[in-house]
């Protein structure tokens, strides 16, 4: 093997174990949106994700909505850096094959 073969089976290892990581984290944050309804005047949260065809709402309290803000905010960022990782991990193997 050549050196830059070596390389290659390196960071074909790393991403893949990098993939796993994301997926495993992304699998333990919360799914969807956060959605704001006025109802009489006043402001209430819900989280709202797909299940097959229907939407499903969920109630958030005030208190727990900065958390779970964050929470979307990061998955929803680890869910495009997955793309890049699997698109990466695709151009490696086409190199090595």
């Amino acid at each position: 093997m050549t050196l830059l073969d070596d390389v290659l089976i390196e960071e074909y290892e790393r991403s893949k174990k990098i993939k796993a990581a994301m997926e495993k984290e992304i699998s333990q944050l919360p799914q969807g949106y956060i959605s704001k309804k006025l109802i009489h005047n006043k402001s209430y949260f819900y989280i709202q994700k797909r299940k097959g065809p229907k939407i499903i709402s969920s109630y958030i309290s005030t208190k727990d909505l900065p958390i779970l803000e964050k929470q979307i905010i990061r998955r929803k960022q680890l869910e495009m850096s997955l793309k890049e990782v699997k698109a990466n991990i695709k151009k490696i193997e086409r190199v090595i094959k």
